[in-house]
């Protein structure tokens, strides 16, 4: 796609597809960083769309994009949601353990890909089982236990001593 393709592609969608992405989201800020992201996609991916024939293809690939980014953020919010510490009973020692312990974890959680992140999370905090989990990332029951299975490994690693 040459430049100016690209520029009068932007100019004439830009504002509505931030608009459309506005209205299934209802935060200004995500949906201007996905408008964004999609329009950095098209142009890194060279992609040709006619500015006058590819619009339901844009607000398609829009929508995509936010439903992605609507279930990554719900994956994490309980995620965060999970983690709140409630130490009890744990005398001082036992309480720093337990938090050094806690933000260990919750850095290796956000270093893991996104994929197999969702998947782990799905299945350990919403205790979904494979079937459930392939049937919610419309994925097949094998790439679940591959995702898991890649999320428990990359645990495994960082918390050998």
């Amino acid at each position: 796609m040459r430049k100016e393709e690209f520029k009068k592609l932007f100019e004439t969608h830009f504002d509505a597809i931030r608009r459309y992405l506005y209205y299934r989201c209802s935060d200004a800020d995500l949906a201007s960083d996905v408008a964004q992201d999609l329009f950095t996609r098209i142009w890194e991916k060279g992609m040709n769309l006619d500015p006058d024939n590819d619009k339901a293809l844009l607000y398609k690939m829009a929508s995509d994009m936010i439903v992605s980014k609507l279930r990554r953020k719900k994956v994490e919010l309980n995620y965060v949601s999970s983690v709140v510490s409630e130490p009890g009973d744990f005398n001082p020692g036992q309480n720093l353990e337990y938090n050094e312990l806690a933000k260990r974890y919750s850095d290796v959680l956000i270093s893991i890909p996104e994929k197999q992140r969702e998947a782990f999370l799905l299945s350990r905090n919403e205790n979904l089982n494979y079937r459930e989990i392939s049937e919610r990332l419309n994925i097949s029951v094998k790439s679940v236990e591959k995702r898991i299975s890649g999320a428990l490994g990359i645990l495994k690693k960082n918390f050998k001593d």
